[in-house]
Parts: structure tokens; C-alpha cells; sequence
């Protein structure tokens, strides 16, 4: 019997067939993972620039908003700081009396150099009774005028005063201020800028009349005087100051 003829090429196995079948299939963007879809890359990186591009207009929204909001309420404030300026420059220039205005010093006259401190009791800043003529001891005193407290002259001649205390002090000399202004107003001045002295009260302008300082109807020469150590004598008279000159 004759041998059978051999085949010139062998079937392939089985696990060939399959893997040929596998690569003949299309490729997917996603294949499937226990159910779950898992993204291409090029998925992920274009839901990121999405999430990116919508967290960025976000951010300049809530800028936009909040310089908006900041913005009003600062341009208010400006408005509101000047209104107050001007308002506080008028009422200043209405209480203030011109160096060359004739003075009232009512029927005791006008104090002179060499005259000593006056007997009058005033308030000072914290409502106390001041006797003014106990004012000079060991120490000699300055004491400055000024038409109405918290006003924008009269803050530069009292911050001018201020600034240069211990120089004045070193001098042997005290510092009062002195206006026609209640103790609230004084004391609510001291708070907003810093004084380092007290300030008398005088709206009936009694001790103001005396030093020559009182104008008609209500107004007050801005000025200064001094009055020595010991003796309380009035040793300098200034009347009609510039505020930047204080």
C-alpha cells in the first residue's frame, strides 16, 4: 500500500486562529475594565482644558465682582472725606476772627505784659475745673488760641504744638490749648490726634476776652501767649498766627 502523500502546509493551532480574529477587530477608544469605562488620554486631557478654561472664567467673574464692589464703596469714602473737609474749612473760617478785627475785651480789659494770670475757672478736656490762675508754678506756661477744634488750621497749629512738647517742656513751659469748644468735642480731638496736653474750655470766651483774642459776634484770633515760671506774669503776646507758624 502506498504512503499517503504529505499536506505541504500544517493547520494552525487553535490559539493562532483566535489571536489572528483579535487583530482584525477595530481598535476602540475605550475598552472596557470590569464594566467601567476608562477614557483615552486624549479625552482626559481635553475634559481637563474644559474644567481649566471654566475655573479660569470663574476666577476673573469673582475678581471683576469684587473690584467692583471694593471700588464703590472707596470712591464714596473719598467723596464723603472731602464733603467733611470743606465743611469742617467753613465752620473754621466762620469762628475765626482776622489779625487786624478790633478786639472785645469785655469790661476788664485786655491783659498787658507783665499782668499775671487771671482768676477764672474754666473745664479742661476731661470736664475738670480749671483754676487758671494756678496754671504757672514750677513751670511757666503757653498757652495757644484756636477758632474751632478738629477743624484743618487749627489741627496744624495743635499737631505743630504737639510734635515739638518735649522741646517746650525742656524749656520749663506747659502747654493748654484753649477754645470755645464743649470738654467732648476737646477730649474727642485729643483721641483722633494724639495731643500730648490739655485743653480749656471757654465758650463764654472769659478768658479769651482777656488775653484780646475775642472778635464780635463770636470769633477768636488765632494767637499764643506766654506767661513766665513762678510769677504767672504774661511775658509774650502773638495775636493774628498763621497755623504752619505754631
Amino acid at each position: 500500500m502506498a504512503p499517503k502523500k504529505p499536506t505541504s502546509e500544517a493547520a494552525p493551532p487553535p490559539s493562532s486562529r483566535r489571536s489572528a480574529r483579535i487583530a482584525d477587530q477595530p481598535k476602540s477608544s475605550s475598552v472596557p475594565t470590569n464594566g467601567v469605562k476608562v477614557n483615552s488620554k486624549k479625552e482626559i486631557n481635553s475634559n481637563k482644558r474644559s474644567a481649566e478654561n471654566d475655573a479660569s472664567t470663574e476666577n476673573k467673574k469673582a475678581k471683576a465682582t469684587t473690584t467692583s464692589k471694593a471700588s464703590i464703596p472707596k470712591s464714596r469714602e473719598t467723596s464723603s472725606k472731602k464733603e467733611d473737609t470743606k465743611s469742617k474749612e467753613k465752620e473754621e473760617k466762620q469762628a475765626e476772627a482776622p489779625a487786624s478785627a478790633k478786639a472785645d475785651t469785655g469790661s476788664k480789659g485786655a491783659l498787658r505784659l507783665g499782668d499775671k494770670l487771671p482768676k477764672i475757672t474754666l473745664k479742661d478736656n476731661e470736664g475738670n475745673d480749671v483754676d487758671v490762675s494756678q496754671l504757672a508754678g514750677e513751670k511757666g506756661v503757653v498757652v495757644f488760641l484756636y477758632p474751632k477744634a478738629d477743624t484743618p488750621g487749627c489741627t496744624t497749629q495743635a499737631c505743630g504744638y504737639r510734635d515739638n512738647y518735649d522741646k517746650i517742656e525742656d524749656f520749663g513751659y506747659e502747654i493748654y490749648g484753649l477754645s470755645k469748644d464743649k470738654s467732648e468735642a476737646q477730649q474727642k480731638w485729643i483721641n483722633k490726634k494724639e495731643l500730648t496736653y490739655n485743653l480749656l474750655c471757654d465758650p463764654e470766651s472769659k478768658f479769651i476776652k482777656r488775653l484780646g483774642a475775642f472778635v464780635q459776634p463770636n470769633n477768636t484770633k488765632r494767637s499764643h501767649f506766654i506767661f513766665e515760671k513762678g510769677t504767672g506774669k504774661l511775658v509774650d503776646i502773638s495775636l493774628g498766627v498763621k497755623p504752619a507758624d505754631e
